[in-house]
């Protein structure tokens, strides 16, 4: 094949080139190539002039050749795909999304064009001339200007981690009287949290969603089990200190089993191969528990006033009373610096000071309790003697029960003890399908009475159960009772109001009435008419033989009442905006009447004179 022809100028110039000397001849060489090498950067330059260099990308998206608006175009378009694009963590069957929007990421459009636009051109001269000369060569990723939430951020993938991760175990032990048990140590699998935060901002930055496949790193336990025995030992050791406390102007000498209590497991001070040996000694926890148990039986704590509602305004209707009560952390210390003294027979004299309530006279204005915000009513004609009595005394043991904002409240755990001991009566209760007395009969007079002034004060419930069938002090309305019973069921409700809220109740009459005072934030709230869904009649009466009456004795011991299910619906409203809405479902069983006939024979009339 034969080569074409050289153009004449070249080989002019060739010929040129040979005939000079060798030391004008090589500068020549150079200066042309200079020459070349500056018209190819001014040509290349020219080509480009107001675009974007090649290999300027942003993740896979390409920006070579582009001029600046072009650029803000595009970038705009990314940033409003993102948005319909989601980050999906795995980690096997578990998945967990994340939107853009979750973490506020905004892209800086403004922002990012000219950081795209200005490669190759920025102020650095230097820098600008190397990034314009590799530009057709090396791929150059540009990071986009972003603004986020970082803690956002951080919050979800702890949320994911919680998910994940199975922490490593230490090694510990737990002593029950004379019984010491182990548990060894666990090596377990976390989440690389700062590799899962760079790989999602990495897929954020690159303008699109993916999956990722969250990754676990071993997670080795710091604290190991080695020997038992020599573990054991220095139970028994530690068993045989002695000390006494002082408080409140007694002593008290520590049992053994007192000594034993504060003996906790820790890792050894001193490390093998970077794990420290599980060791018995006295610890801060465990002397700390046993002190708030103590504390719990000798505290004499502050009783707060009992607060009263008197002509529309707060008042005190019993004063407050300062209390004294242990230092638990300051005591801790002392106890533990005791027990590590040299004495034979080491005394810690517990820190004890004052403690005084937190309500007064000064600050009743700060409650936030000003006007009524709830009423309930219901009526108890009919009812026994000890019904009522034990009615009066549950009022009265609401009665000005005082709730946080924020803080829920439990009638349950308000009410307490219901025994002889804080005066209730045995009555009929509602238990295990049978009516039988027991102590504080009647008291779901008081929980119902109170659920209704919950829902008139719109706040929200938390827990409610209805009774097993219908009980006619309740009705009408019908779906609106809540019966308690120790533990449980119980009612609950929730102060999500700005103050304090004040429980008022008193029993007038055959009727017990629960006011709730506190500040009203502009809420309304409505019920529904009760929806009932399904009747079942009561059934024919059910007889059961007796040896209690004599023959031909009969005894009603359960009233007829038809069974239902039914609904009501609770909807809180404030400034025209729902913020809470409940139904509350009740299903009553059909409950038939019971009789009691008489089996037991009749006496033998006496003999005739």
């Amino acid at each position: 094949m034969t080569r074409p022809p050289l153009p004449k100028a070249l080989v002019s110039l060739g010929s040129y080139i040979q005939k000079l000397p060798q030391p004008q001849r090589g500068s020549l060489v150079v200066l042309l190539f200079t020459a070349a090498i500056g018209l190819l950067y001014l040509g290349y330059s020219l080509l480009f002039l107001g675009q974007v260099y090649p290999k300027v990308m942003i993740g896979d998206q390409k920006f070579a050749g582009l001029t600046y608006e072009q650029v803000h175009q595009k970038v705009s378009q990314l940033s409003e795909s993102l948005n319909q694009q989601k980050i999906v963590l795995t980690h096997g069957e578990t998945a967990n999304e994340l939107l853009p929007k979750e973490v506020d990421w905004n892209v800086d459009v403004e922002g990012t064009t000219d950081k795209i636009h200005s490669f190759g051109r920025g102020e650095d001269v230097w820098q600008s001339f190397v990034q314009h000369l590799s530009a057709p060569f090396i791929t150059h990723q540009i990071e986009p200007v972003v603004r986020y939430d970082e803690q956002a951020l951080e919050s979800f993938i702890e949320i994911v981690a919680q998910s994940v991760d199975q922490p490593a175990v230490n090694a510990s032990g737990l002593i029950d009287g004379e019984k010491v048990t182990y548990t060894k140590e666990k090596v377990g699998s976390v989440v690389d949290k700062l590799l899962l935060k760079q790989e999602v901002i990495s897929s954020l930055t690159s303008f699109k969603g993916a999956t990722i496949a969250v990754t676990t790193v071993v997670d080795s336990p710091r604290v190991v089990l080695l020997d038992e025995a020599t573990i054991n030992a220095q139970v028994e050791e530690l068993s045989k200190q002695q000390l006494v406390l002082s408080y409140f102007g007694t002593k008290k000498t520590l049992q053994p089993k007192e000594i034993r209590q504060m003996i906790g497991f820790v890792g050894a001070s001193e490390s093998i191969d970077g794990r420290y040996p599980l060791v018995a000694d006295f610890t801060q926890d465990q002397v700390k528990k046993f002190l708030e148990e103590l504390a719990a039986k000798v505290d004499q704590p502050a009783q707060e006033p009992k607060l009263v509602i008197r002509n529309g305004v707060l008042a005190i209707a019993q004063a407050s009373k300062e209390g004294v009560v242990i230092n638990i952390t300051e005591s801790t210390a002392r106890v533990l610096s005791a027990l590590d003294s040299a004495e034979e027979k080491p005394t810690a004299e517990l820190v004890t000071g004052p403690q005084q309530p937190i309500i007064n006279e000064a600050n009743l204005a700060t409650l936030g309790i000003k006007e009524r915000i709830g009423l309930g009513i219901t009526d108890f004609t009919g009812s026994p003697t000890n019904r009522r009595l034990n009615i009066v005394n549950g009022v009265k043991l609401l009665q000005s029960a005082l709730i946080k904002p924020g803080a829920g409240f439990s009638t349950v755990n308000s009410l307490g003890a219901v025994d002889a001991s804080t005066g209730f009566l045995p009555e009929l209760v509602i238990k295990e399908n049978r009516t039988i007395p027991e102590y504080g009969g009647g008291l779901c007079q008081v929980s119902t009475t109170l659920f209704r002034s919950v829902l008139n004060a719109g706040l929200k419930v938390t827990e409610r159960r209805n009774h097993s069938y219908r009980v006619s002090y309740y009705e009408p309305p019908l779906g609106l009772d809540a019966t308690i019973y120790l533990p449980k069921p119980d009612f609950k409700f929730l102060n999500d109001t700005p103050g304090h809220i004040l429980v008022q109740g008193r029993v007038e009459g055959n009727k017990v009435i629960f006011e709730l005072w506190g500040t009203s934030d502009g809420r309304s709230s409505a019920i529904s008419d009760t929806q009932i869904l399904s009747t079942t009649p009561a059934g024919e009466p059910i007889y059961a033989d007796t040896d209690t009456l004599f023959r031909g004795e009969t005894k009603q011991i359960e009233k007829p009442h038809d069974g239902a299910v039914t609904t009501v619906t609770y909807t809180v409203s404030r400034a025209g905006a729902v913020i809470n809405k409940q139904v509350f479902k009740s299903i009553y069983k059909a409950w038939p009447a019971r009789f009691l006939v008489g089996t037991k024979e009749l006496p033998a009339p006496p003999p005739t004179p």
